[in-house]
């Protein structure tokens, strides 16, 4: 029985490769990963004095076989034509490595020929054909943009709160700071890019930061980055307390703002400057001691004989205090950490 099945099937390979078996899916796999073209022949013979194979065992035969290459082969779609009355059916499996599509054909013809004549070279293969890699599927999802909270943040559909990387802009709700320069400015440019349309997203090293927020390079529908824009434009700076790919590259981008003078960079920072007295901010005032010593100065209060070192420590603690505190709790904080109350 052996023996008659090896007779009634015979199968050709063209002459850029030979395979093993026509059933082997390792050289199968092989060939695709090559790029090498291969044609098929399944020659099954019908009942008569040379084939000892009965009908019903050719029938069932003939099915197993383009199962076996439906199973191995199809990945696309595929259609069948049925054979025609003959001395022999011949099946020619057509593969067509570009668009992972075959197609089973089956004639009278006993000829065969070779299928990489009717394999499209890339390009011409329509690129909707053309298969993406995961990472560009990942690359090519858009999500809505909710609502843009401030300039270096957003709320997107399905992702929640988006921070930009690599972009710090101007406070315009920061719990401990006022409304700062060109905060307004910031928000209302990124509003007018992205507001109520889609972006795409893409990561860097860590994808979360530890308030829960998506960290994420955003990409315009015209692709353009988002991140990038608001740098060039002068409506943000580049952030560079954390490492990531982009940095020097927003350091360049900030570099060329700041030289052209563009947003907040306008007038070498002086615009900033007269915008901060017009907003009646109580001011901290430095004075330099013998010895090398500093004093601080706010509104009533002072802080006396600080070294360098700590000057820089107390002021940082006190920008956090008058944001923070109301009057009555700020002089008591003030007070137990060694300031002295002027009395006028």
């Amino acid at each position: 029985m052996l023996s008659g099945l090896k007779s009634a099937i015979n199968y050709y390979s063209a002459p850029v490769a030979q395979l093993d078996r026509a059933t082997d899916s390792g050289s199968v796999g092989r060939a695709f990963e090559s790029r090498q073209a291969y044609s098929f022949q399944i020659r099954i013979m019908r009942a008569g004095e040379n084939n000892p194979i009965p009908k019903l065992v050719r029938t069932c035969l003939r099915r197993l076989l383009i199962l076996i290459f439906s199973l191995v082969f199809i990945s696309g779609g595929n259609s069948v034509s049925p054979a025609s009355a003959g001395e022999a059916a011949e099946v020619s499996l057509n593969l067509n490595l570009n668009s992972g599509q075959f197609l089973f054909n089956f004639s009278n013809s006993p000829s065969f020929f070779p299928v990489s004549s009717l394999l499209p070279s890339d390009d011409q293969v329509p690129s909707s054909e053309k298969e993406l890699s995961p990472s560009e599927s990942v690359r090519k999802k858009f999500y809505r943009v909710l609502r843009v909270i401030d300039g270096d943040s957003l709320e997107i559909n399905g992702m929640g709160e988006v921070r930009l990387i690599g972009v710090d802009t101007p406070e315009l709700y920061h719990p401990l700071k006022p409304v700062q320069y060109y905060a307004e400015e910031a928000s209302n440019f990124v509003r007018k890019l992205v507001g109520g349309s889609s972006v795409r997203l893409e990561y860097d090293r860590e994808k979360h930061d530890k308030y829960g927020r998506t960290l994420a390079y955003v990409y315009l529908e015209d692709g353009r980055c988002l991140n990038e824009e608001i740098i060039k434009n002068g409506y943000g700076f580049a952030l560079t307390r954390f490492p990531f790919k982009n940095l020097k590259k927003y350091r360049q981008l900030e570099a060329q703002a700041r030289k052209r003078g563009l947003g907040l960079w306008g007038n070498q920072g002086l615009d900033e400057f007269l915008w901060i007295l017009k907003q009646g901010t109580v001011p901290y005032e430095i004075f330099e001691m013998a010895n090398n010593r500093w004093a601080i100065r706010y509104k009533d209060f002072v802080r006396l004989r600080l070294t360098a070192e700590e000057l820089q420590s107390e002021l940082i603690n006190l920008r956090q205090w008058t944001n923070e505190f109301s009057p009555s709790d700020l002089e008591k904080t003030l007070l137990s950490r060694g300031w002295i109350k002027v009395k006028k």
